[in-house]
């Protein structure tokens, strides 16, 4: 074989070949998401326990939700949703936020989680971030959103100081093959340290 040709059989192989490592390196470091990569939080966790204080009796209300999960390159994620009609008094909307923020972050610490972030308030809606053995998370409880007309679900119309609203909570999670990578700050000092 002459060099001219060896010269151009080498790019064709190349070209060839590369799809063929991309697509065998893509399946190996795909990380499909399976039950078992879910936090026993994410697994658990409703906030019936945090609404019953508020709940006013006469109403059940109702649920709705829905889980989801994606694969990912090292990661796989999962996501739940939590939904729920509420009756409650006008006046305890501060009190149900602030129940519900203590409700998930006792939960979060009762399953072995630890909330490395808290923001937010009851009219913003608050967010925790934490971690737990191979996962991040993040828990959104998202403001109070009034029920446009209560009327069509409710047998009676509302009463002096009533309100009917959605709360809504989401809860994401992400779990790492290789465990949680260091935040860039942590990184950024540890190369400072050994240099």
């Amino acid at each position: 074989m002459t060099i001219r040709r060896l010269l151009l059989a080498i790019p064709l192989a190349i070209l060839f070949l590369a799809p063929i490592v991309l697509f065998v390196v893509d399946r190996a470091l795909t990380v499909y998401a399976t039950p078992e990569m879910q936090t026993r939080f994410l697994r658990d966790y409703a906030p019936d326990g945090a609404l019953d204080k508020f709940r006013i009796s006469d109403y059940p209300g109702s649920t709705a939700g829905g889980i989801g999960a994606g694969a990912g390159l090292g990661f796989a994620t999962h996501v739940k949703t939590l939904d729920q009609e509420f009756l409650m008094r006008s006046d305890d909307r501060t009190a149900l936020m602030a129940a519900l923020d203590r409700d998930v972050a006792s939960r979060l610490d009762t399953t072995g989680a630890k909330v490395i972030s808290e923001t937010g308030n009851d009219t913003d809606g608050i967010r925790l971030s934490y971690v737990a053995g191979k996962s991040t998370g993040t828990v959104t409880i998202k403001p109070l959103d009034p029920i446009l007309d209560p009327g069509q679900y409710l047998l009676r119309p509302l009463g002096a100081g009533e309100e009917a609203v959605w709360v809504r909570i989401r809860i994401e999670e992400t779990w790492f093959k290789s465990g949680v990578p260091m935040s860039p700050a942590k990184v950024s000092l540890l190369s400072r340290l050994l240099l």
